[in-house]
C-alpha cells in the first residue's frame, strides 16, 4: 500500500495530525517563509487538491502549529503541577522535568517553528499566543512564590526568576539532537535542576566568596556587633533549617 492510500485510509483527526507535523518538521527546515504547500503535499504524498481539504492556507498551517503548541504541549501534565501537595522544590523539580522531557524534547520540530516564527503569525494570533505563555509562566511563578513564603527559596525577583529557568530549558531546543546529543532527556533534567538548586561554585568556595564579600564591614564592628551578628546570622539558618525539616515530616 503507498503512502497515499495509508493516508486516505487514516481517521480523519490523524490525518490532520499528520499535516500539522508535517509542516512543523518543513518550517523547521526550511524555514516559513521558504516553505510552501506544494512541499507539504509533496512529502505526504498527496495531491494540493487534498491538502486544501484541511487548510486554506500557509498562515492557517502556522497558527494551528501555535494553538496546538499552547493547548496540547504546554498544559500537558503543567497546569496541575501547583496545585499538588508536594513541597515546592518537589513542584519545581516536576515542572523541570515535564517541560524539558515531555514538551520541548518531546516535539522539537514544534518548539523550534514555535519560538523561530513567531512574528510571522496574525496580529490575532499572536495577541492570543502571548496570553497564553504568560499563563504558562504564572504556574511557574505561583511554585516560587509558595517556596519563599514558606521559606525553602531565597528571596528573589519571582518573574525575574521564571524567566531564568523557563530561558534555561526552552533553549535545549537549539542543540538537543535526537540519538546525537550524548544526554538522555534525564540526564539533562537532573542537571539542570542541580544547576539551579546548587548553583556552580563548590560549598568552600561559595563560603569563601561571602567571607571577602563582608569582611571589610567585619573589620569595622566591635566585638558586641560581631557577636550579635553572628548569632542572628545562626538563628536564621537554624529557623531555616526547622522549616525544611517540618515539611519532611508532614509530606
Amino acid at each position: 500500500m503507498n503512502n497515499r492510500l495509508d493516508f486516505k485510509g487514516l481517521d480523519k483527526s490523524i490525518r490532520k495530525q499528520m499535516i500539522v507535523d508535517t509542516a512543523a518538521f518543513l518550517f523547521q527546515k526550511k524555514g516559513y517563509r521558504s516553505t510552501t504547500l506544494d512541499d507539504v503535499s509533496r512529502e505526504l504524498k498527496i495531491t494540493k487538491a487534498a491538502l486544501y481539504h484541511y487548510v486554506s492556507s500557509k498562515d492557517e498551517l502556522l497558527s494551528i502549529i501555535y494553538t496546538h503548541t499552547i493547548k496540547n504541549i504546554f498544559m500537558a501534565g503543567t497546569s496541575g503541577v501547583s496545585g499538588l501537595g508536594s513541597p515546592p522544590y518537589e513542584k519545581l523539580r516536576l515542572f523541570i522535568r515535564n517541560h524539558i522531557k515531555n514538551i520541548i524534547i518531546e516535539s522539537l520540530p514544534m518548539f523550534s517553528v514555535f519560538f523561530s516564527e513567531e512574528n510571522q503569525l496574525p496580529e490575532k494570533d499572536y495577541q492570543k499566543i502571548t496570553k497564553e505563555k504568560r499563563r504558562y509562566n504564572r504556574i511557574l511563578e505561583k511554585i516560587i512564590k509558595e517556596g519563599i513564603s514558606k521559606g525553602v527559596f531565597k528571596k528573589v525577583d519571582v518573574k525575574l526568576q521564571s524567566y531564568a529557568i523557563l530561558g534555561m530549558c526552552n533553549w535545549v531546543y537549539k542543540w538537543y539532537k535526537p540519538g546525537q546529543a550524548g544526554y538522555t532527556p534525564d540526564q539533562i533534567a537532573d542537571h539542570f535542576i542541580a544547576v539551579l538548586e546548587g548553583g556552580l561554585l563548590k560549598n568552600n568556595l561559595l563560603e569563601s566568596r561571602k567571607s571577602s564579600t563582608i569582611s571589610k564591614p567585619i573589620n569595622k564592628m566591635n566585638k558586641s556587633e560581631l557577636k550579635k551578628q553572628t548569632l542572628y546570622d545562626l538563628k536564621r539558618k537554624c529557623i531555616d533549617l526547622i522549616k525544611l525539616i517540618n515539611e519532611e515530616e508532614i509530606d
